[in-house]
């Protein structure tokens, strides 16, 4: 069995670092606080899985004028990142910071947070996960700097064969969903099935499912639940670590 896990909402709790970081950092940028629940809301709707694309998206919104959901209906289509915002922005005559000066006080606001990350999955049951599977690999939009701060706190990396970063993409069109990650990761390990990926967004599904048509593979969806994911389709849900053990055991089981 091949298990890749995303990191944040996942394998990590995020809810007093990168959600904290995401609405401090469009707040700090137009100077007033914002509705952390909305800015993550609005990510979930725009289907953006990386947090500094997310927070041009909300610089956009909130210098708008439009309503939240009229607003989604604006900048839903097209490629979910930075670029189509920026170009939106253009087109309403709102003025947004260079995206490094954007990625450089997100990562700051993070930084500080950090220390205080906690597991969605603690060791105990990785170790459980372990034994079970052939190989554990890592699929994140974090950049490798964040991923280690993290993984180091934790101990984690003794858990994991691979580790696929932001920094391992060849640009911004192979994050997720491109199915660029998940096929990496499969042409360093070879394609053994059962293979499964336990994620927390629709990026995560739609980068599963978009291997599957490219590849004519077939990768089983573990949806981690919280409460801005309920409308993501997958083959399995849980919401807590000892129903993922429970999942992941039924699927070795049945592939015999």
């Amino acid at each position: 069995m091949i298990v890749s896990f995303d990191v944040d909402g996942v394998l990590v709790e995020v809810s007093q670092t990168y959600h904290r970081a995401l609405a401090e950092t469009v707040g700090k940028l137009i100077d007033r606080p914002v509705s952390e629940k909305e800015i993550l809301n609005l990510k979930a709707a725009l289907k953006l899985n990386n947090d500094w694309d997310a927070t041009v998206a909300g610089l956009v919104f909130y210098q708008s004028g439009f309503a939240l959901n009229d607003f989604i209906s604006l900048a839903l289509p097209g490629p979910p990142d930075y670029r189509k915002f920026y170009q939106l922005a253009r087109g309403l005559n709102v003025n947004l910071p260079d995206y490094s000066e954007v990625k450089l006080i997100f990562e700051n606001i993070y930084h500080c947070y950090q220390p205080g990350e906690n597991l969605r999955i603690n060791a105990d049951l990785l170790a459980e996960i372990r034994k079970i599977a052939r190989i554990m690999a890592v699929i994140t939009g974090r950049t490798g700097e964040d991923l280690n701060l993290t993984f180091k706190q934790h101990g984690l990396h003794r858990y994991f064969d691979y580790f696929i970063t932001e920094d391992d993409l060849p640009s911004v069109d192979g994050r997720k969903p491109a199915a660029y990650p998940l096929r990496r990761l499969l042409n360093f390990t070879g394609y053994s099935p059962p293979v499964c990926h336990v994620g927390d967004t629709e990026a995560d599904r739609l980068m599963v499912k978009n291997y599957e048509r490219e590849e004519n593979k077939n990768v089983i969806f573990i949806l981690f639940e919280h409460q801005f994911n309920q409308q993501v389709e997958a083959d399995f849900r849980v919401n807590k670590a000892e129903e993922l053990l429970s999942v992941l055991k039924q699927i070795a089981r049945a592939a015999g």
